[in-house]
Order: structure tokens, then C-alpha cells, then sequence
């Protein structure tokens, strides 16, 4: 019978700490920019109506900018690592080098240090977003693995809580640099218990497979989905079946097509293209800009630095609580629906929020503010519940195993690529046009339902199925590549060797 046991739970939790480092090194700015003595520390100039303030902007755009051009590297490397010496060494790599980046960004002195040590968290942060959903998802039994796998985007929104919440509480201390270094020390904490739990989680399965390791697959396949009503383990058997044959269907593919078949298979180059917009999608509806401004957009909203740091933080853990809440019915829901929902959800209350802030800025009223903070915690629960949780899944779910940190990697590297733009240019748009910088993430929302709309098709069990929500969440990794054009995909109930070539449609 398929399930999941304690032991599998646990493994999941304590890899969990690769995305709280995740999002806490996302959200760590917020905080940042929101502390007097920071402007003090690297010589900036902290009044925006100070002619030196255009300076203070570009810095703060650069220290977003080389993050994300540094969680983009980090992401390309991720998928390379977690292929050459497996799943858990992958993220080991990621929390020593988050390590060493944030002990850089805690001690710097000066702007040149500070946006070295953005640039090596930036790079650590890129592994572990590929490496965590990744691991996840090869972890987790099929009929649970949206709430597994969504413990990546939860991980996410708990970092973004805990950098809010850390940077209020050290708000109070505002005479010495103690205000700003702390909370970035934290950061350190995150990347120490994630390289010691890597310790303790087992390899992937299926990676260890592709080494031709199958008892010690099967005895960890036990352990994850152990039933004390089955003394002889038959799902996990079953499973290892399923991969041993989608292997040498791999093995089949790269000696036909070449190492380059992400790229020159119609059948992977579609889900390359679907994990790449998908990740895109997340972005470009505006969350990162938010989230990572949030102070400056609150100040901007007439709340004082406290009130928008105590907004800010309490924005990341309703985020944080509509995304746990996200992943326990993602399986039941599919990923197709919720997506398309949440992607629906957020143009809506995007649109509102965004012209109750174009009223405020000309009538500077309380209401108005009031108003349009309450709809962006709105938008950020249709974000958090319904397309954080799911995004990193479907990204997961849709490459086998032989290329699922490669295609990953690819697709993760989007959502870095897209905010090195978006968020770079937040600063000074904000400062300069904006709200109306809100417009262009409004536009970009409706694309991207569309696109998801016509191709996206649905991870869920058949049996769930109706109408044109085609249900397919629930299907091991192996039989997902029926959905994207393979007409033949591994089975359980054959032997590997007598598996058929399989074909694809053009």
C-alpha cells in the first residue's frame, strides 16, 4: 500500500532548512533597508528627498541585483552538482557557500563588501532553490507528494517570516550596526543546521539507482514508505521497479539523443519551455518586488519605519500560513486548478490594491492605505496557497529522473533571471513612476494565464478527473511522461528488460 512514514516526514522537515535558508536569504534585504544604522555603516544617505538618495537607490537595486545574478549562476551549478555527487551533497555545497557569504555580508564595512557576500548568498540560494523540490519530490510517495514537495515553497514563505519578524525585533536597537548585522548572521544559523542535517536524510532513491546502487535504494524506499500492515513492503518494491525501468529507458534516450536531449527532444524541450515561463509566471505577477520593497512601498503609504517593518513581517507569515495551508490540498486540488486560481486571484486583487495606491497617492488618506494593504495580503494568500506551493512541484514533477536536476536547474534559473530585472529597476521605478510600475506586472499576469491555460496539463490520479480539469497528481514521476508525449512510459508490473523503445509525438 502507498504511504509515507514518521521517517519520511522527518526526512522532509529537516530538508526543509535548505528552503527556510532559501527565503530567508530572499528576505533578509527587506529588513535590511529598514534599518537606520545600515544607511550609517556603508555611507548612505538615508532621506529620500537628500540629493544623495539616487545613489542610496542604486545600491539598494545593486544589492538585489547581484543576488539574483548570483542565484541564477547558483542555479545552472545546483542542477550540475546534484546530478555529480548526488541529491544531499548538492546541498551540502549550497550551505557551506551560504555560509561563507553570510558571515561576508554581516561583517562588511562598505558597499564593495556588502554586495560581495549579496552575490555568494545569492549563489548558495540558487542551489538550494534546484536542490530542495528536487530531493523533495523524489522523497515522496505519489499520492502525497504535493504536500511534500510543498514543504519547498512553505520552507520559502517561513525564511520571509522569520527575516520580518528578526528584523523588527532588532529595529529597537538603533544606535549601533547590532540592528542590521544581526539579522544577517541569522542567516549563517539557517546554512549551519542544513549542512548538519545533511547528515542525517538519505540520498535519493532514484539517484542512486542511476548509480546502479539498487539495494541501498531499496532499503531507503523501505524506510521512507515503511506500512506496519505490510511486513513485506510491497509499494517500495514496486517503486524500485518504476524506476529501473524508466532508467533504461533514459539510458536508451541519451545514447540515441545525446546529453543534449533537454534541448533537442520535442517531448523535453516543451517541458523546458513549460518550466521556464512557469517559474517566469511566479515573478512577473510582482511578488518579489513586493515583498522585497515592502518597506519602502508601506513608507511610501505613510506608515512609519516601525509600523512598515511590523506590516512587512506580519505580510511574510500570513504568506507563510497560506502556503502551509496550501500544500495540504494540493494533491486533492491539482496543480492545474490551483494555479490557474491563484494566477486569477492575484491579477484581481493586484488591480484593486494598485488603484487604491494611485488614489492614495493623490488623496492621502488612512482608509485608502488601510484599504490597499489589506488587499495586497489578499493577493499574497491567493500567491502563497495556490502558486508558491505548486510552482516548484510542477517544475519537479515534469523532467525524469536522468534530466530532472538539469531541466530544473533551467527552469529555477528563470525566477532569478526575471527578478534581476524586476527587482533592480524597483528601487528607482518606485522612487520615479510608481504605482504605475504595478501595471506592467498586472499585464504580464494575464499572459501568463493564458499560457498556463492552454499548456499546462494536469498531475493527478485519473480517477479524480472531470471535464476539462484533467486530473494527473498522484502518478509516480516515471508515468508522468505520458502527459507530454510519450506513448509508452515505465511500468511496475514489467521486468525492465522488457520494456518497448519508447516514442514521442512531434
Amino acid at each position: 500500500m502507498e504511504t509515507y512514514s514518521s521517517y519520511n516526514v522527518s526526512v522532509v522537515l529537516f530538508a526543509t532548512f535548505g528552503s527556510l535558508f532559501t527565503g530567508y536569504s530572499l528576505a533578509i534585504i527587506v529588513a535590511t533597508v529598514g534599518q537606520p544604522t545600515w544607511y550609517e555603516s556603508l555611507h548612505l544617505e538615508p532621506d529620500a528627498t537628500a540629493p544623495g538618495y539616487n545613489h542610496t537607490t542604486t545600491i539598494i537595486g545593486a544589492s538585489n541585483g547581484v543576488f539574483f545574478a548570483g542565484g541564477t549562476l547558483g542555479c545552472l551549478l545546483g542542477g550540475w552538482l546534484a546530478d555529480k555527487l548526488g541529491r544531499v551533497k548538492g546541498f551540502r555545497v549550497a550551505a557551506i557557500v551560504g555560509i561563507i557569504g553570510a558571515a561576508i555580508q554581516t561583517g562588511a564595512v562598505n558597499q564593495a563588501t556588502y554586495l560581495v557576500g549579496r552575490v555568494i548568498t545569492g549563489l548558495a540560494a540558487g542551489q538550494t532553490m534546484v536542490a530542495m523540490p528536487t530531493y523533495f519530490s523524489e522523497v515522496s510517495p505519489p499520492r502525497s507528494r504535493g504536500l511534500m514537495a510543498g514543504a519547498h515553497g512553505s520552507g520559502i514563505n517561513i525564511g520571509y517570516a522569520l527575516a520580518g519578524w528578526v528584523g523588527y525585533g532588532c529595529f529597537f536597537e538603533s544606535k549601533s550596526s547590532f540592528g542590521w548585522r544581526f539579522p544577517n548572521a541569522v542567516l549563517a544559523i539557517w546554512g549551519l543546521c542544513l549542512l548538519g542535517g545533511s547528515f542525517f536524510v538519505p540520498e535519493s532513491p532514484r539517484w542512486l539507482v542511476s548509480r546502479g546502487q539498487d539495494e541501498k535504494a531499496l532499503q531507503i524506499l523501505c524506510k521512507l514508505h515503511h506500512d506496519p500492515t505490510d511486513i513485506e513492503d510491497h509499494f517500495a518494491h514496486q517503486e524500485l521497479r518504476f524506476i529501473k525501468s524508466q532508467l533504461e529507458i533514459d539510458l536508451t534516450l541519451i545514447t540515441e539523443h545525446g546529453q543534449w536531449q533537454l534541448f533537442t527532444m520535442p517531448t523535453y524541450r516543451r517541458r523546458s519551455i513549460l518550466g521556464f515561463f512557469l517559474m517566469m509566471g511566479g515573478q512577473n505577477v510582482g511578488v518579489l518586488v513586493i515583498n522585497n520593497y515592502n518597506t519602502l512601498l508601506y513608507q511610501s503609504l505613510g506608515l512609519s519605519n516601525m509600523e512598515a517593518l511590523v506590516v512587512g513581517a506580519s505580510y511574510n507569515t500570513w504568506a507563510a500560513l497560506a502556503n502551509i495551508g496550501g500544500a495540504t490540498v494540493s494533491d486533492r486540488l491539482g496543480r492545474r486548478r490551483a494555479l490557474l486560481i491563484g494566477y486569477a486571484g492575484c491579477v484581481i486583487m493586484f488591480s484593486i490594491a494598485t488603484g487604491l495606491i494611485a488614489t492614495f497617492s493623490e488623496n492621502a488618506s488612512r482608509t485608502y492605505a488601510g484599504t490597499a494593504v489589506a488587499f495586497l495580503f489578499l493577493y499574497v494568500f491567493f500567491y502563497g496557497s495556490l502558486i508558491d506551493v505548486n510552482q516548484y512541484t510542477v517544475v519537479a514533477e515534469i523532467f525524469p529522473s536522468h534530466i530532472r536536476s538539469q531541466g530544473s536547474s533551467y527552469s529555477f534559473a528563470a525566477l532569478f533571471l526575471t527578478d534581476v530585472l524586476w527587482v533592480d529597476l524597483a528601487a528607482t521605478a518606485q522612487a520615479t513612476i510608481g504605482w504605475r510600475y504595478y501595471l506592467v506586472f498586472l499585464c504580464l499576469g494575464i499572459v501568463h494565464f493564458a499560457h498556463l491555460w492552454f499548456k499546462l496539463p494536469e498531475i493527478r490520479l485519473a480517477n479524480f478527473s472531470h471535464g476539462w480539469w484533467e486530473q494527473t497528481s498522484g502518478l509516480a514521476l516515471e508515468e508522468i511522461d505520458v502527459l507530454f508525449g510519450k506513448e509508452e512510459r515505465a511500468s511496475s508490473n514489467e521486468e525492465p528488460k522488457a520494456m518497448t523503445h519508447v516514442v514521442e509525438e512531434e
